[in-house]
């Protein structure tokens, strides 16, 4: 590894300020920012190797010493990669081929002194050891700065292979004067800037990935509800507006946990929270796959079920309504039998918005309150014979 004057202070500052930064951000970005710092700290160290007096380290042990930490660096950019995107890291191949590689570059500083061939060896193995990491997540990427950053690690290999390539097209083995001719060269000097360029533009791609990160990390928190994880009330209307216009056909689910209040004036708001957590688990469990979950506050939770019959809903309801009063709660440290009522409605066409149904559900669910409670009534017809069942009308 070789670098021109302009860059010898550069690359190592720009790469340490990278790298405390990724360092930084691991606390919340998990293991995919530490390696990428980590990464950056090895590369920064790499390129700071030659800037040491040679009575200080002897120039052969600064080659190999530089060499080691950036294949380390590129065996860590293999490890983000991988992290980020939950991919096996094969890290044991990899990191023997990393050992071979510097072994073999080691021979070569030590037994020929060619810095040509040593260039050559040390360029090819960095690109392989990114290439298989970058050719494993290829198809990964669902975010756009996710595609920009696997877009941004094959550039970064590409440019090291057609570097190489030039080395070795237009240098002789036998002709150190092609080798300085090469290097004093004007596209020498461009051809590192590009290169640093490059590994600039990366460090920015991977602040960027994770700015977005921290950016849907807020985004979750605004839209989730913190006990339960479902949606809040917020998300469930932002996940209802997704929906394309005259696909929102479908049935509102409406829940409510009876007497809850009493719940927690007689065991305290934990006991309250265990029992919410608890519906919450059980309202997953039962609704139908793809259906819109949400708690809208307290103890009322809303489902939509898109393009379910109120029927389906009904009997997913009634699963869940037998469900939570079966529920034993004594391992919580509580014996109550706990109920909750629902009211179910369809989705007409005419409604302006999926408010006007979640009104005609609500109303089915005060009409299970006001005629027992720990039953499921539905709007507009009867789907069963079950005692629970009390039909209104949607009139």
């Amino acid at each position: 590894m070789d670098m021109t004057d302009n860059f010898a202070f550069l690359l190592p500052f720009f790469m340490t300020v990278f790298a405390a930064i990724f360092l930084s951000a691991r606390l919340w970005a998990g293991s995919s920012a530490t390696f990428w710092g980590l990464g950056y700290l090895s590369a920064a160290a790499g390129f700071s190797v030659p800037l040491l007096p040679p009575d200080v380290l002897p120039l052969k042990a600064q080659a190999i010493l530089s060499n080691a930490l950036f294949i380390t660096a590129f065996c860590l950019y293999g490890d983000a990669l991988a992290s980020r995107f939950g991919m096996k890291p094969y890290r044991p191949t990899r990191y023997a081929f990393a050992g071979m590689a510097l072994a073999a570059i080691s021979g070569v500083i030590l037994l020929t002194g060619s810095l040509r061939n040593e260039l050559i060896l040390g360029d090819t193995s960095i690109a392989l050891l990114l290439l298989v990491p970058v050719a494993q997540v290829l198809r990964a990427p669902r975010r756009p700065m996710d595609r920009l950053l696997v877009f941004m690690a094959g550039l970064v290999v590409a440019e090291t292979l057609v570097r190489v390539s030039v080395l070795a097209l237009v240098t002789s083995p036998d002709d150190s004067a092609s080798l300085d001719a090469f290097f004093n060269s004007t596209y020498a000097f461009y051809m590192q800037l590009g290169a640093s360029v490059i590994a600039f533009l990366l460090a920015l791609t991977v602040l960027g990935t994770l700015v977005d990160d921290l950016i849907q990390r807020y985004q979750y928190a605004a839209h989730r509800d913190p006990l339960t994880g479902l949606l809040n009330r917020r998300g469930f209307e932002q996940a209802m507006d997704a929906i394309p216009a005259g696909r929102a056909a479908g049935t509102i689910v409406i829940g409510d946990i009876d007497f809850f209040k009493q719940v927690n004036d007689r065991l305290g708001h934990a006991a309250g929270d265990t029992v919410i957590a608890g519906f919450a688990s059980l309202f997953t469990q039962f609704m139908p796959r793809g259906a819109i979950l949400a708690r809208f506050g307290g103890e009322e939770f809303v489902a939509f079920l898109p393009g379910d019959t109120p029927a389906t809903a009904y009997e997913a309801a009634e699963k869940l309504r037998l469900g939570f009063a079966s529920r034993v709660w004594e391992r919580d440290g509580f014996d109550l039998r706990i109920t909750a009522s629902f009211g179910i409605a369809a989705q007409a066409k005419s409604d302006y918005s999926v408010h006007a149904a979640i009104a005609r559900a609500d109303a089915c669910l005060y009409e299970a309150k006001r005629t027992g409670r720990n039953r499921v009534v539905m709007e507009g017809r009867p789907t069963g014979e079950a005692p629970a069942l009390r039909v209104i009308s949607s009139s």
